[in-house]
């Protein structure tokens, strides 16, 4: 196992920034997956869910349905998974709360949380969804994503098991994104819950460093060729794994916007990859490209 923790600075646009995070590369433990059952369980709880509470049945409708989240509602989460208390903030826009709309989840770096996330980039990315989505902002175990014995992706599986008793998404368009050590996790829930998960969009990252399931999924990963926290090999390692599970070729051609490129023959799952001068920092043209990617996909 090999550990490489330090400060970074991230910014969101000239002359603004401030300390969000710090960077682990912890190795992640392989964790098993059933993406068939687990589509079925997604689906079905969209739905409808039955659950036995204190000894009776009862049954719960969709947030289709009922949404029990008003829109423009900030909503502090809590769920105990395998034991373990775990939390996570849930922004829902306005509109009308029974249309299904996308869903995002946006994984913190080491040393950050949800809310924090939220305060950086996760408003700029709100605000180019114009309120086409919903934005989930889970909190890490001691603020960071581990995942060890497959915990942080078992959190997933129960915050996608949970939301749709809460608020109206489309199963079909549930993505992911994170910043360092979120865009490892980024990452991990592509690779294990391909399948589920539509779309990634991993920032100044790496991995993933478990076995997948082998289902592609469509990734938009972003890397600072100056990067002294996270080399920028790492992202081009991410950048690599896609290319070969999405079935794409080795040619790319330039892409909205300027530094990115898109590599040819990923059919359905497309891979763009932007490599910026800079650091470790989110540049001010990632939340709007991180949206439309996640938008354009089918």
């Amino acid at each position: 196992m090999r550990q490489c923790r330090s400060v970074l600075f991230a910014s969101f646009g000239p002359g603004r920034g401030r300390a969000l995070d710090a960077y682990s590369c912890d190795d992640v433990p392989v964790y098993p997956t059933r993406r068939l059952a687990f589509v079925i369980l997604l689906t079905l709880t969209a739905c409808q869910h039955k659950e036995t509470d204190t000894g009776s049945e009862r049954t719960e409708r969709s947030g289709c349905e009922t949404p029990s989240v008003s829109p423009g509602a900030y909503v502090h989460g809590v769920l105990t998974v395998n034991g373990l208390r775990r939390t996570y903030h849930l922004a829902v826009p306005l509109g009308d709360p029974h249309a299904p709309r996308a869903l995002v989840l946006v994984f913190h770096g080491r040393g950050g949380n949800g809310r924090e996330m939220r305060d950086g980039i996760g408003k700029a990315l709100e605000f180019a969804a114009q309120g086409k989505a919903l934005f989930v902002y889970p909190d890490g175990v001691d603020n960071g994503w581990p995942n060890h014995e497959g915990k942080d992706v078992a959190f997933v599986d129960a915050l996608l098991h949970e939301l749709p008793r809460q608020v109206c998404f489309d199963p079909r368009r549930i993505f992911a994104t994170g910043f360092s050590y979120g865009a490892i996790m980024s990452n991990t829930l592509g690779c294990a819950r391909g399948g589920v998960i539509r779309g990634i969009a991993p920032m100044s990252g790496a991995g993933p460093r478990i076995a997948c399931n082998g289902t592609p999924v469509a990734a938009w990963i972003s890397h600072g060729a100056d990067d002294r926290i996270l080399p920028e090999v790492a992202g081009e390692g991410s950048r690599d794994h896609w290319v070969r599970a999405n079935g794409c070729r080795s040619e790319s051609h330039p892409t909205s916007p300027p530094p990115c490129v898109a590599y040819e023959g990923c059919g359905a799952n497309p891979v763009v990859w932007c490599e910026f001068p800079g650091g470790h920092e989110m540049p001010a043209f990632v939340p709007a490209a991180v949206w439309k990617f996640f938008e354009d996909l089918t």
